[in-house]
């Protein structure tokens, strides 16, 4: 495995930067950034209803957007996986890298855990090994060839025993357990390197227990497939430090490689993204002011060529429509918050579905109608 894929990913720290699911306003409205799946009965809920499905911009069983579809298989249309393995320059490291063409928001790999463990302290070397003990001699075989970041102390890292070492190294959080969140090995995904301009996401699918990895762009053949260990909105210093500190190593990556200006500028996007995230939720008495800061973010985010947040964003400037009423421009923003979603984590997601419920009907939400009414934009 590449050096720069050494960290204890069951450790990742949250891609959000803040910690609560709700984002507090000034006002009695709280911006929410993930959606409830719970609508809000209206008295015209009906009548709405059979408006809405005769729209041209309302969802219907087969979306309209091509982004995120995916058939039954677990690989586009071709039986083959999409990938290799293999050495990932400039290190004696390896890989995943795309064997083909991809689409964006196609699904890339698809896999379940070979075995789960719970959170510390019910993890250990013992834990681990009984779990193996269940596993296949090949499954051994490849589980004690992945990169074990735990072979020798260093600050703030105390050495670990080889089993509970290479699980604390390569492990996904997947699923929720007593105390915390329950984590997984598995062997392809731990082939995926870091990098802060990562072009694929992962996603747990709890019903189906797999972890899905999707294309956040469209992927070229040749292309190392990669995800982010950290959040991406931190300066490259604070990125480094972060690597560095948390898993031990220094990312070699496109966006760490810039240096003078255009690393300056580069670290001036990020982190004015960062602070917009915080900025608009002090926005629900301010919608107009909210959407124009939700504006410059997701400009911001496409000039570094990154995806994250960009549902979460859609959505708030979604929220900032239905406040005060201006339900055509709502519609449009909640699309685009279902398209992005759709692209990450699936049309059956969570998510995907509150947007896409939203979406035949934005006056289901809680926050419909609290402000005044006003007339605001859509997406660019």
């Amino acid at each position: 495995m590449d050096p720069r894929a050494q960290p204890s990913r069951s450790t990742r720290p949250s891609m959000r930067p803040v910690s609560g699911t709700y984002r507090h306003s000034r006002a009695s409205a709280c911006i929410v950034h993930t959606p409830s799946l719970e609508p809000i009965a209206t008295a015209d809920e009906e009548e709405e209803d059979e408006t809405i499905c005769e729209s041209s911009d309302s969802p219907r069983t087969s979306p309209l957007p091509t982004h995120g579809q995916e058939s039954s298989g677990s690989y586009m249309d071709d039986s083959l996986p999409p990938y290799k393995v293999a050495l990932a320059p400039p290190t004696d490291g390896v890989g995943l890298f795309a064997t083909r063409a991809i689409a964006k928001g196609s699904v890339v790999l698809g896999e379940a855990p070979i075995f789960t463990q719970p959170p510390p302290p019910g993890r250990t070397n013992s834990t681990v090994m009984a779990a193996l003990s269940q596993c296949t001699r090949d499954e051994q075989r490849q589980y004690f060839n992945l990169t074990n970041a735990y072979k020798a102390p260093r600050p703030g890292k105390r050495e670990l025993l080889p089993a509970l070492g290479i699980f604390e190294t390569n492990a996904l959080p997947c699923g929720k357990a007593r105390g915390g969140r329950r984590a997984g090995i598995f062997l392809v995904a731990a082939r995926l390197n870091h990098s802060c301009q990562p072009n694929v996401e992962r996603s747990w699918d709890e019903s189906a227990q797999r972890m899905t990895f999707r294309a956040l762009r469209d992927i070229v053949e040749g292309e190392e497939l990669c995800m982010n260990y950290v959040d991406v909105l931190g300066t490259r210093a604070q990125r480094m430090e972060e690597l560095r500190t948390a898993f031990g190593f220094e990312c070699a990556c496109v966006a760490c490689a810039m240096d003078g200006e255009d690393l300056a500028a580069s670290d001036r996007r990020r982190t004015t993204v960062r602070r917009l995230f915080e900025e608009v939720a002090l926005c629900g008495s301010e919608p107009t002011l909210g959407l124009r800061k939700v504006k410059l973010a997701l400009r911001l985010l496409k000039e570094e060529n990154l995806v994250h947040y960009e549902a979460s964003f859609c959505f708030d400037a979604f929220q900032f429509c239905t406040l005060v009423s201006d339900y055509a421009n709502a519609k449009l923003w909640v699309r685009k918050a279902w398209e992005a979603s759709c692209n990450t984590s699936g049309l059956d997601s969570p998510a995907s579905r509150a947007f896409k419920m939203y979406w035949a009907n934005p006056r289901a939400h809680e926050l419909a109608g609290l402000l005044q009414h006003a007339t605001l934009h859509g997406p660019d």
